[in-house]
């Protein structure tokens, strides 16, 4: 890689452009008229794909979705698939907590303040099969919700995936 003299750029000369653009790029996404954006979306999903196998990933997960509920900034959509349905679960869902976030709760006590803020669950059924949220094991407010929701909803919303 060469600079605008045709000198050869140093590796550690080409990285902090290249981070100068990045920063810039970034900068111009996240402006002003972005958040103005942010205000009229209305819509958030956090697509949740960890449970007791990343409880950090999961409860960082419902914290953001905590935050747009309490904070009514559209509606809020939570679908948990792969290992995330494991939060479908009643057996599993309180026995996941984050070792940093430990402080705010189990991923039971989240999920549960986030539908007293009017929040939606869903969950991917062969990965609730997988996790074995089924039957009586699946908590009833949670509804059985596909890829084929996912695809519908996606579009015109806010997406977390984690």
């Amino acid at each position: 890689m060469a600079n605008e003299t045709g000198k050869k750029l140093e590796r550690s000369e080409f990285l902090k452009t290249l981070g100068a653009a990045g920063l810039a790029g970034a900068a111009a996404l996240v402006g002003a008229n972005a958040f103005a954006d942010m205000e009229k979306k209305g819509k958030y999903i956090f697509t949740i794909t960890n449970g007791g196998n990343d409880p950090n990933r999961a409860i960082l997960a419902l914290l953001m979705a905590k935050l747009v509920a309490e904070k009514r900034w559209g509606s809020v959509h939570v679908w948990l698939t792969l290992e995330g349905a494991e939060l479908a679960s009643r057996t599993k869902a309180e026995k996941i907590r984050s070792p940093i976030y430990h402080k705010y709760g189990n991923a039971f006590e989240l999920m549960n303040h986030i539908r007293s803020d009017g929040g939606w669950f869903g969950v991917c059924p062969p990965c609730a099969e997988y996790c074995g949220a089924t039957g009586g094991e699946k908590h009833d407010w949670i509804e059985f919700a596909g890829g084929d929701w996912l695809m519908k909803n996606i579009a015109d919303a806010w997406v977390l995936w984690m």
